[in-house]
């Protein structure tokens, strides 16, 4: 459907927006997509808490302890963040910095999505479960928040918010569409409420919906202009582009991309990717958005590997020459030489090695790997990355008894650790603490004080965050770390921070 331009030119320049503020979030780009009636610091879902008591129906599940993996499946226990208070809690997954190497990582997710009992003081509004889904979208895991939205129900404003950004920037808005037009106790603000008419094709609603916000001075001047154009692009193609707003919220972002308007300079936020990695996205972009996702452990390894081999390198440099290196890579294992071969991996393993993304290559690469003859010269090469692709079975078929017994032994949790001759000062202080009966230093026996007096979820980010600082860690804190994570009985991953500490570290 067309509409005239004097009926556009009539809704550009007029009043502000004259609603109250929407309640504060962590996110600063959160999209106002719902209004809700003022609330209390004791009562908002966004609020930090003033300590106030608030009393909720006993028979209600608390969403706090909503989750998508079970204590079976994290090997965290049931009552995970035991004597923590909630609004503690919340400060503490918003405050933990997620850094160190991918088990580290990986742990904190878990955290993240695991089922547990609601901690002390949790209520209906939901200060644990609103921390854990804005961490995920800030990370970019926009898939698990999906299913963490859906699982808690989309009856709550500040829950719907997420749930309405996250289906913008995966594209699926069809479900929280449908639910914002059909469920008048959300309030949608009236450009939630035209993007999702538009989206169900009823364009003459969504005109209609902007020309009566505009009359109740309730939609911003830069969001009508913005709508306006989504509507009928055609009329504003010799009027200069709007400015780009800061922060840029998911809707003006997907509105934006819909009329082809420029993005901003700096880099986007993780969560604002997802359309970049789509199949019909350019190749380009496609790798760019690849390679910052899977550094959070966002994306799948086969999501950014088809992204570099989805044609041919458009020109040299940059990302064009990741793609090259990888589909080098391909067409030498498909020729079976050697030498080739040999030339064609140690090129791509240095590349991306200095991209700190060899595990991701490690795991897109480990099936032809596994499969190659003793001729190729670079036995100890896939024996490494074959240990990083969790295939120590392969691994240790590849080299024998030649191989590293400590890298064998950390990739294999039932393996006995070793006592090597002359370990390296980074060996020496993995096998210290993954063999250790008491913590190294102070800060390690304080976390330990809080394992013991049943705070886990507390003691167990405290742990991470020793491991922060990556390969700058202190030796004493990397000891530190695995004791612990020993002690909270999660010596598989302990040992897998150790094999990725050996393997992962930056060469020269």
């Amino acid at each position: 459907m067309k509409l005239g331009l004097a009926t556009f030119a009539s809704l550009i320049g007029f009043s502000a927006m004259a609603g109250a503020d929407a309640p504060r979030s962590v996110i600063p780009w959160l999209s106002e997509s719902v209004v809700t009636a003022p609330q209390t610091a004791a009562s908002t879902p966004d609020a930090e808490g003033s300590g106030e008591i608030e009393t909720t129906l006993l028979d209600r599940p608390k969403r706090d302890g909503m989750g998508l993996l079970s204590a079976a499946q994290t090997g965290f226990p049931d009552a995970l963040w035991g004597r923590t208070s909630a609004l503690r809690v919340r400060g503490l997954i918003l405050r933990h910095q997620s850094g160190g190497v991918p088990e580290a990582q990986a742990l904190f997710r878990r955290m993240l999505l695991a089922e547990t009992k609601p901690p002390l003081g949790s209520t209906d509004a939901s200060p644990v479960f609103l921390a854990r889904l804005d961490r995920l979208i800030a990370q970019g895991h926009l898939d698990a928040a999906e299913v963490l939205v859906n699982q808690a129900g989309l009856d709550d404003p500040a829950i719907f918010r997420r749930a309405f950004d996250v289906a913008l920037l995966t594209e699926r808005s069809d479900g929280v569409c449908s639910a914002l037009l059909g469920n008048p106790g959300l309030s949608p603000t009236f450009p939630a409420r035209v993007f999702c008419l538009a989206r169900g094709g009823d364009w003459d609603a969504a005109a209609l919906t902007v020309t009566l916000g505009h009359e109740l001075g309730a939609i911003e001047p830069e969001m009508e202009e913005l709508l306006a154009r989504f509507l009928d692009p055609e009329i504003f193609e010799d009027e200069e582009d709007p400015e780009i707003p800061d922060p840029l919220t998911p809707l003006e972002f997907v509105l934006r991309d819909a009329v082809a308007l420029p993005r901003p300079v700096k880099p986007l936020p993780l969560a604002f990717l997802h359309i970049d990695v789509a199949d019909y996205a350019p190749m380009r972009a496609r790798i760019e958005a690849g390679e910052r996702l899977i550094r959070t452990g966002a994306i799948a390894s086969t999501t950014l590997f088809e992204a570099y081999r989805a044609g041919k390198p458009a020109s040299s440099g940059g990302v064009w020459d990741h793609a090259k290196v990888v589909q080098d890579l391909d067409r030498a294992l498909e020729s079976g030489d050697p030498a080739r071969i040999s030339k064609a991996l140690g090129a791509a393993d240095k590349l991306f090695s200095g991209l700190e993304l060899r595990l991701p290559f490690a795991q897109a690469f480990a099936e032809p790997l596994s499969k190659l003859g003793t001729d190729i010269d670079d036995a100890g090469r896939i024996f490494e990355l074959l240990l990083l692709a969790d295939e120590p079975a392969a691994a240790k078929a590849r080299l024998g008894g030649a191989g590293s017994a400590l890298l064998v032994a950390l990739a294999d949790q039932a393996a006995d650790l070793p006592n090597p001759t002359a370990p390296s000062a980074l060996e020496a202080a993995i096998l210290q603490g993954l063999t250790r009966d008491n913590p190294p230093t102070q800060s390690s026996r304080y976390i330990e004080g809080l394992f013991d007096n049943g705070q886990y979820g507390e003691a167990l980010l405290s742990t991470l965050n020793l491991l922060n600082s990556g390969f700058e860690i202190d030796p004493n804190d990397l000891q530190g770390a695995l004791y612990l994570l020993r002690k909270a009985g999660l010596e598989r991953p302990a040992r897998r921070i150790g094999l990725e500490y050996l393997l992962l570290q930056p060469k020269g």
